[in-house]
């Protein structure tokens, strides 16, 4: 995805530096087009919305998500996603995976201005208004830094995802308040 959105910047004349060139995190390309001007910056967003949706509609489920968002359910919490993606994507995966019903609401990248991403706790903290939920009384799981640098400026428990090696060490070093190797545990904890 980072190089196709490379592509498309550079074939509207974008000159790209050699650290987004090197990059294989679409989102950083997408980061970088905002200093590039709204025309290459919202051709940016449209690019990248479009190989989001694309990607959701191969993306595999991660193990244990549905049996938690369905536990959370029948213990009446209130579940949001919140992403850094674009709502066309999250939603494309979750009516493709049938769990939609499950969430109460998506809060994800819906304008071309990357400064509203985590871990701007923008998107957290519009969940939170949404389902009228306290930050106390709230957790964010979320597989990298930005995920724990938003839980904390928005005063959230921040549960690390260590989905990949490495990521304990990360996670942990970013200030995670709990840190799981496998949703699966977090679903078991609601039993």
């Amino acid at each position: 995805m980072a190089d196709a959105l490379r592509a498309t910047l550079e074939a509207a004349g974008a000159q790209l530096p050699p650290k987004v060139r090197a990059t294989d995190d679409p989102l950083e390309v997408f980061r970088h087009s905002a200093s590039l001007g709204d025309v290459l910056n919202e051709l940016a967003m449209r690019r990248l919305t479009e190989l989001e949706v694309k990607a959701a509609g191969m993306a595999r489920p991660t193990p244990g998500a549905s049996e938690l968002m369905e536990r959370a359910r029948g213990k009446a919490l209130p579940v949001a996603i919140v992403s850094n993606n674009s709502v066309a994507a999250v939603t494309t995966f979750l009516d493709r995976e049938g769990l939609a019903d499950l969430v109460g609401y998506v809060s994800a990248r819906a304008t071309a201005d990357p400064s509203f991403m985590k871990p701007n706790p923008h998107l957290l903290n519009q969940a939170l208004v949404h389902l009228g939920v306290e930050p106390s009384s709230a957790l964010l799981v979320g597989d990298s830094t930005t995920d724990v640098e938003a839980s904390k400026h928005a005063g959230v428990v921040a549960v690390g995802y260590a989905n990949q090696p490495g990521k304990v060490e990360r996670l942990g070093d970013a200030g995670a308040d709990l840190i799981v190797t496998s949703i699966k545990e977090l679903a078991t904890a609601l039993m």
